[in-house]
Protein backbone atom coordinates (compact mmCIF):
# COMPACT_ATOMS: atom_id res chain seq x y z
CA UNK A 1 0.00 0.00 0.00
CA UNK A 2 1.53 3.38 -0.97
CA UNK A 3 2.33 5.82 1.83
CA UNK A 4 0.83 8.67 -0.19
CA UNK A 5 -2.92 8.04 -0.50
CA UNK A 6 -4.70 9.27 -3.60
CA UNK A 7 -7.93 10.93 -2.49
CA UNK A 8 -11.01 10.99 -4.68
CA UNK A 9 -12.24 14.59 -4.61
CA UNK A 10 -15.70 13.45 -5.70
CA UNK A 11 -16.11 12.23 -2.11
CA UNK A 12 -17.49 15.24 -0.27
CA UNK A 13 -17.91 13.46 3.06
CA UNK A 14 -15.70 16.04 4.79
CA UNK A 15 -17.73 18.95 3.45
CA UNK A 16 -20.56 20.50 5.39
CA UNK A 17 -21.74 23.22 7.74
CA UNK A 18 -18.92 22.51 10.20
CA UNK A 19 -16.32 23.19 7.55
CA UNK A 20 -17.96 26.44 6.43
CA UNK A 21 -18.16 27.62 10.04
CA UNK A 22 -14.46 26.89 10.59
CA UNK A 23 -13.59 29.03 7.57
CA UNK A 24 -15.37 31.99 9.19
CA UNK A 25 -13.66 31.64 12.58
CA UNK A 26 -10.10 33.02 12.47
CA UNK A 27 -8.42 32.96 15.87
CA UNK A 28 -7.79 36.73 15.77
CA UNK A 29 -11.48 37.61 15.46
CA UNK A 30 -13.22 39.18 18.47
CA UNK A 31 -15.24 36.84 20.70
CA UNK A 32 -18.66 38.30 19.73
CA UNK A 33 -17.99 37.29 16.14
CA UNK A 34 -17.96 33.60 17.08
CA UNK A 35 -21.37 33.99 18.71
CA UNK A 36 -22.73 35.60 15.54
CA UNK A 37 -21.43 32.77 13.35
CA UNK A 38 -22.91 30.11 15.61
CA UNK A 39 -26.30 31.83 15.72
CA UNK A 40 -26.36 32.21 11.93
CA UNK A 41 -25.50 28.53 11.63
CA UNK A 42 -28.30 27.64 14.02
CA UNK A 43 -30.81 29.47 11.82
CA UNK A 44 -29.47 27.95 8.60
CA UNK A 45 -28.64 24.48 9.90
CA UNK A 46 -31.30 22.76 7.77
CA UNK A 47 -30.25 24.40 4.51
CA UNK A 48 -28.60 22.17 1.87
CA UNK A 49 -24.89 22.06 2.73
CA UNK A 50 -23.33 20.49 -0.32
CA UNK A 51 -20.24 21.67 -2.12
CA UNK A 52 -21.03 24.36 -4.67
CA UNK A 53 -24.23 25.52 -2.95
CA UNK A 54 -25.00 29.15 -2.16
CA UNK A 55 -25.51 28.45 1.55
CA UNK A 56 -21.94 29.52 2.57
CA UNK A 57 -22.53 33.06 1.25
CA UNK A 58 -25.83 33.16 3.15
CA UNK A 59 -24.05 32.01 6.33
CA UNK A 60 -21.41 34.71 5.97
CA UNK A 61 -23.97 37.44 5.24
CA UNK A 62 -26.20 36.52 8.17
CA UNK A 63 -23.20 36.26 10.51
CA UNK A 64 -22.03 39.74 9.52
CA UNK A 65 -25.51 41.19 10.04
CA UNK A 66 -25.88 39.58 13.48
CA UNK A 67 -22.45 40.89 14.46
CA UNK A 68 -23.32 44.40 13.28
CA UNK A 69 -26.63 44.39 15.16
CA UNK A 70 -25.16 43.27 18.48
CA UNK A 71 -21.63 44.68 18.77
CA UNK A 72 -21.25 47.26 21.52
CA UNK A 73 -24.68 46.53 23.00
CA UNK A 74 -26.19 44.33 25.68
CA UNK A 75 -27.83 42.15 23.06
CA UNK A 76 -26.38 38.83 21.93
CA UNK A 77 -27.12 37.28 18.52
CA UNK A 78 -30.00 35.04 19.74
CA UNK A 79 -31.75 38.21 20.99
CA UNK A 80 -32.14 39.64 17.48
CA UNK A 81 -35.68 38.80 16.29
CA UNK A 82 -36.19 37.08 12.97
CA UNK A 83 -38.51 39.90 11.92
CA UNK A 84 -35.70 42.42 12.46
CA UNK A 85 -33.29 40.36 10.40
CA UNK A 86 -35.85 40.00 7.63
CA UNK A 87 -36.51 43.74 7.53
CA UNK A 88 -32.78 44.55 7.41
CA UNK A 89 -32.23 42.17 4.51
CA UNK A 90 -35.22 43.29 2.47
CA UNK A 91 -34.80 45.83 -0.30
CA UNK A 92 -34.77 46.34 -4.07
CA UNK A 93 -33.14 43.46 -5.91
CA UNK A 94 -31.44 45.80 -8.39
CA UNK A 95 -29.12 47.47 -5.88
CA UNK A 96 -26.66 46.48 -3.17
CA UNK A 97 -28.25 45.71 0.21
CA UNK A 98 -28.51 48.42 2.84
CA UNK A 99 -26.60 46.30 5.34
CA UNK A 100 -23.29 46.80 3.49
CA UNK A 101 -22.71 50.22 5.06
CA UNK A 102 -23.96 49.06 8.45
CA UNK A 103 -21.57 46.12 8.50
CA UNK A 104 -18.67 48.27 7.33
CA UNK A 105 -19.23 50.71 10.20
CA UNK A 106 -19.47 47.88 12.72
CA UNK A 107 -16.18 46.40 11.59
CA UNK A 108 -14.46 49.78 11.79
CA UNK A 109 -15.85 50.44 15.28
CA UNK A 110 -14.60 47.06 16.53
CA UNK A 111 -11.10 47.40 15.07
CA UNK A 112 -11.82 44.91 12.30
CA UNK A 113 -11.91 47.38 9.42
CA UNK A 114 -9.41 48.24 6.72
CA UNK A 115 -6.04 49.52 7.93
CA UNK A 116 -4.77 52.14 5.44
CA UNK A 117 -1.32 52.23 7.06
CA UNK A 118 -0.80 48.51 6.62
CA UNK A 119 -2.74 48.48 3.34
CA UNK A 120 -4.66 45.46 4.47
CA UNK A 121 -7.80 44.52 6.33
CA UNK A 122 -8.34 42.70 9.58
CA UNK A 123 -9.61 39.10 9.46
CA UNK A 124 -13.29 40.05 9.47
CA UNK A 125 -12.74 42.76 6.87
CA UNK A 126 -11.24 40.16 4.55
CA UNK A 127 -14.26 37.90 5.05
CA UNK A 128 -16.60 40.85 4.44
CA UNK A 129 -14.76 41.90 1.28
CA UNK A 130 -15.35 38.55 -0.39
CA UNK A 131 -19.14 38.74 -0.12
CA UNK A 132 -19.53 42.45 -0.86
CA UNK A 133 -17.15 42.50 -3.85
CA UNK A 134 -18.88 43.88 -6.95
CA UNK A 135 -15.96 43.26 -9.29
CA UNK A 136 -15.30 39.56 -8.83
CA UNK A 137 -11.54 40.12 -8.92
CA UNK A 138 -11.73 41.75 -12.37
CA UNK A 139 -10.51 45.21 -11.39
CA UNK A 140 -6.94 44.04 -10.71
CA UNK A 141 -6.58 42.71 -14.23
CA UNK A 142 -7.86 45.97 -15.72
CA UNK A 143 -5.01 47.91 -14.09
CA UNK A 144 -2.38 46.04 -16.10
CA UNK A 145 -2.71 48.52 -18.95
CA UNK A 146 -3.68 52.21 -18.90
CA UNK A 147 -5.82 51.95 -22.01
CA UNK A 148 -8.12 49.30 -20.57
CA UNK A 149 -11.32 50.76 -19.17
CA UNK A 150 -12.01 49.60 -15.60
CA UNK A 151 -14.86 47.10 -15.44
CA UNK A 152 -18.26 48.24 -14.30
CA UNK A 153 -19.40 46.91 -10.93
CA UNK A 154 -21.85 44.04 -10.95
CA UNK A 155 -24.04 42.38 -8.33
CA UNK A 156 -22.10 41.28 -5.28
CA UNK A 157 -22.57 37.82 -3.75
CA UNK A 158 -24.13 39.59 -0.76
CA UNK A 159 -26.88 41.11 -2.92
CA UNK A 160 -28.17 37.71 -3.95
CA UNK A 161 -27.67 36.34 -0.42
CA UNK A 162 -29.74 39.15 1.08
CA UNK A 163 -32.62 38.35 -1.25
CA UNK A 164 -32.47 34.63 -0.48
CA UNK A 165 -32.24 35.23 3.27
CA UNK A 166 -35.13 37.72 3.26
CA UNK A 167 -37.32 35.20 1.48
CA UNK A 168 -36.23 32.37 3.78
CA UNK A 169 -36.71 34.34 6.99
CA UNK A 170 -40.15 35.59 5.96
CA UNK A 171 -41.44 32.05 6.45
CA UNK A 172 -39.08 31.08 9.27
CA UNK A 173 -40.88 30.65 12.62
CA UNK A 174 -39.23 31.67 15.89
CA UNK A 175 -40.20 28.25 17.23
CA UNK A 176 -37.93 26.56 14.71
CA UNK A 177 -35.09 28.79 15.84
CA UNK A 178 -35.63 27.87 19.47
CA UNK A 179 -35.45 24.17 18.66
CA UNK A 180 -32.46 24.32 16.31
CA UNK A 181 -28.90 23.52 17.33
CA UNK A 182 -25.67 24.30 15.49
CA UNK A 183 -22.38 22.36 15.55
CA UNK A 184 -19.89 23.42 18.21
CA UNK A 185 -16.97 24.70 16.16
CA UNK A 186 -14.08 26.47 17.89
CA UNK A 187 -11.88 29.09 16.22
CA UNK A 188 -8.77 27.86 14.37
CA UNK A 189 -6.03 27.20 13.84
CA UNK A 190 -5.53 23.71 12.46
CA UNK A 191 -1.81 22.90 12.25
CA UNK A 192 -0.51 20.03 10.13
CA UNK A 193 3.09 18.89 10.65
CA UNK A 194 5.01 16.21 8.80
CA UNK A 195 8.51 15.38 7.61
CA UNK A 196 7.08 15.47 4.09
CA UNK A 197 3.93 17.18 2.83
CA UNK A 198 2.88 16.58 -0.74
CA UNK A 199 0.33 18.06 -3.11
CA UNK A 200 -1.79 15.35 -4.68
CA UNK A 201 -3.68 16.24 -7.86
CA UNK A 202 -5.40 14.10 -10.47
CA UNK A 203 -2.20 14.09 -12.54
CA UNK A 204 0.70 14.38 -10.13
CA UNK A 205 2.14 13.90 -6.66
CA UNK A 206 4.84 16.39 -5.73
CA UNK A 207 6.38 17.82 -2.55
CA UNK A 208 5.09 21.15 -1.29
CA UNK A 209 7.83 23.78 -1.27
CA UNK A 210 8.01 27.39 -0.14
CA UNK A 211 8.75 30.34 -2.40
CA UNK A 212 12.48 29.76 -1.80
CA UNK A 213 12.24 26.14 -2.94
CA UNK A 214 12.69 24.60 0.51
CA UNK A 215 10.56 21.62 1.65
CA UNK A 216 7.49 22.53 3.70
CA UNK A 217 7.16 20.96 7.13
CA UNK A 218 4.03 22.70 8.45
CA UNK A 219 0.72 23.96 7.05
CA UNK A 220 -1.46 26.20 9.21
CA UNK A 221 -5.14 26.90 8.54
CA UNK A 222 -6.68 29.77 10.48
CA UNK A 223 -10.17 30.74 9.35
CA UNK A 224 -10.11 31.34 5.58
CA UNK A 225 -6.30 31.61 5.39
CA UNK A 226 -3.83 28.80 4.75
CA UNK A 227 -0.09 29.43 5.23
CA UNK A 228 2.95 27.21 5.15
CA UNK A 229 6.30 27.09 6.90
CA UNK A 230 9.38 25.39 5.47
CA UNK A 231 12.23 23.72 7.34
CA UNK A 232 14.20 27.01 7.30
CA UNK A 233 11.37 28.96 8.88
CA UNK A 234 10.10 30.80 5.81
CA UNK A 235 6.38 31.54 6.24
CA UNK A 236 4.20 32.39 3.26
CA UNK A 237 1.06 31.61 1.36
CA UNK A 238 0.84 29.34 -1.66
CA UNK A 239 -1.33 29.84 -4.70
CA UNK A 240 -2.50 26.22 -4.62
CA UNK A 241 -3.45 26.14 -0.95
CA UNK A 242 -7.11 26.71 -0.10
CA UNK A 243 -8.16 26.54 3.54
CA UNK A 244 -11.26 24.45 2.81
CA UNK A 245 -9.38 21.85 0.78
CA UNK A 246 -6.60 21.56 3.34
CA UNK A 247 -9.14 20.90 6.09
CA UNK A 248 -10.98 18.33 3.96
CA UNK A 249 -7.72 16.64 2.97
CA UNK A 250 -6.56 16.42 6.58
CA UNK A 251 -9.88 14.97 7.69
CA UNK A 252 -9.90 12.36 4.92
CA UNK A 253 -6.26 11.37 5.30
CA UNK A 254 -6.54 10.84 9.05
CA UNK A 255 -10.20 9.99 9.45
CA UNK A 256 -10.31 12.80 12.01
CA UNK A 257 -13.51 14.61 11.02
CA UNK A 258 -13.51 16.06 14.54
CA UNK A 259 -10.86 18.47 13.25
CA UNK A 260 -13.60 20.10 11.20
CA UNK A 261 -16.18 20.05 13.97
CA UNK A 262 -13.89 21.54 16.60
CA UNK A 263 -12.19 23.94 14.23
CA UNK A 264 -8.78 23.65 15.85
CA UNK A 265 -6.26 20.84 16.26
CA UNK A 266 -2.77 19.63 15.50
CA UNK A 267 -1.92 16.73 13.24
CA UNK A 268 1.59 15.32 13.30
CA UNK A 269 2.30 12.72 10.65
CA UNK A 270 5.54 10.98 11.46
CA UNK A 271 7.13 7.82 10.06
CA UNK A 272 4.65 5.11 9.26
CA UNK A 273 1.71 7.47 8.93
CA UNK A 274 0.06 8.65 5.69
CA UNK A 275 1.91 11.66 4.37
CA UNK A 276 -0.03 12.85 1.32
CA UNK A 277 -2.27 15.44 2.89
CA UNK A 278 -3.16 18.03 0.34
CA UNK A 279 -5.32 16.86 -2.58
CA UNK A 280 -5.96 20.23 -4.16
CA UNK A 281 -7.50 19.49 -7.55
Amino acid sequence: MPDTPMVNLADHSAYGLELEMSLLLPSAAPAPWGAAVHEAARILVDQPWEQGSRAPVDLCTLSLLLFARTHGSDRVPPDVPVTELCEALSGPADREPRIVDEIGRALTETGQGYDPAARQGRPLWSIFNVVRDQYGGRIGASLLADDIEPPAPGPSPMRAAAGRLAQFLTAYPEQAREQATAPAVAPGPLIIESDRIQIVTANSVRPLRCSQGDPVRMVRVDGPEATLECELGHTSGHWELEAARVRMAAARATGAHRLLRRGRGRVHLGPGRPRGLLPLR
